[in-house]
């Protein structure tokens, strides 16, 4: 089992903001901010072209208060992107492309390593190099290999995790996309140039996090959870 460093949001000085038109969406904009402790948040490069999950976004698991959320939550299969507020990392991929991690932890797609989907098992949700598990007491996972170049390089969104909830979605990352405007089984996607910079960008010291929403539920969410200006209406 691999554990994941969880952050903040109070403590983060860099940010992933993803916003799409709507909730059914499957297309939208990513935006980079950054601050230091003492200043706001700045804008960082050009607004960037995601596609999402094949059936939208749903309220996920992370960072956000979600006891007066409404709207549909994210469960396991259902093809939609976490909304809400997450940290991110580690990076993932292979090792043509772990130069880009120059200060993020990374993770090296093994023929092993996988992440657990089988709500039974004890690593549902959980990186493992299976290799390395005597006792596997899963029936399914994600083999990161066998996902080709969309897994070249990725991020993981950390929902789900803290603590971990059966059924909730697990295996949920940002990654290359197979083509413009195609949909993800429930990640964020991007094309690989843009991928490449923003693993370059992003800074573990910099206890990075990403927010993901719909324009409407942004922009109500802008001044309880401190979030920056979009530069421009997606």
């Amino acid at each position: 089992m691999i554990s994941l460093a969880t952050f903040s949001f109070t403590l983060a000085l860099q940010l992933l903001v993803v916003v799409s038109s709507d909730w059914n969406a499957t297309e939208g904009n990513l935006y980079r901010y950054e601050r230091t402790p003492t200043t706001a948040w700045e804008a960082v490069g050009s607004p960037i072209p995601v596609t999402l999950g094949k059936k939208g976004m749903a309220w996920g698991l992370g960072l956000h208060d979600m006891s007066n959320q409404t709207g549909l939550v994210k469960k396991e299969g259902d093809r939609k992107c976490p909304a809400g507020l997450f940290a991110i990392g580690p990076a993932f991929g292979d090792a043509q492309h772990q130069s880009y991690a120059v200060k993020i932890p990374f993770l090296l797609v093994t023929d092993d390593l996988e992440c657990v989907d089988d709500g039974n098992s004890r690593y549902y949700n959980q990186f493992v190099y299976a290799n390395s598990i005597q006792n596997r007491d899963w029936n399914s996972s994600e083999k990161m290999k066998e996902i080709g170049p969309m897994y070249a390089l990725g991020l993981v969104i950390q929902h789900n995790l803290d603590p971990i909830q059966v059924g909730m979605g697990s295996a949920i990352f940002m990654h290359i996309w197979e083509n413009e405007g195609v949909t993800t089984t429930g990640c964020t996607a991007m094309a690989e140039g843009n991928l490449n910079e923003i693993v370059s960008w992003l800074n573990i010291e910099n206890q990075p996090c990403i927010v993901q929403l719909p324009l409407d539920e942004y922009l109500s969410k802008k001044a309880q959870w401190g979030l920056p200006e979009l530069p421009e209406t997606p």
